[in-house]
C-alpha cells in the first residue's frame, strides 16, 4: 500500500479523496449513460466527455510523476 501511494506522490488521504472523486465521476457518467439509453436526445455527450477528462487527468498525472 504505502509503494502505491508513494508511487501516486500522495499521502492516504489525498489519495482516498482523489479516488473518491473518480468515482463520483464515473458514477455521474454512469448515470448519464443509462438516462441517455432511455431518453436520447439527454445527455448526448456528457458521460464521453467525463471519460475524456478522467484519462486526460490520468495521463497528465502519470507524465508528471515520470
Amino acid at each position: 500500500m504505502v509503494k502505491h501511494l508513494q508511487d501516486a506522490g500522495m499521502n492516504y488521504f489525498q489519495h482516498m479523496i482523489h479516488a473518491l472523486h473518480i468515482s463520483y465521476l464515473l458514477f455521474v457518467a454512469c448515470f448519464c449513460c443509462f438516462i441517455h439509453s432511455f431518453i436520447p436526445f439527454i445527455f448526448q455527450t456528457k458521460a464521453s466527455c467525463i471519460i475524456k477528462y478522467l484519462s486526460d487527468n490520468v495521463i497528465n498525472r502519470q507524465i508528471r510523476r515520470n
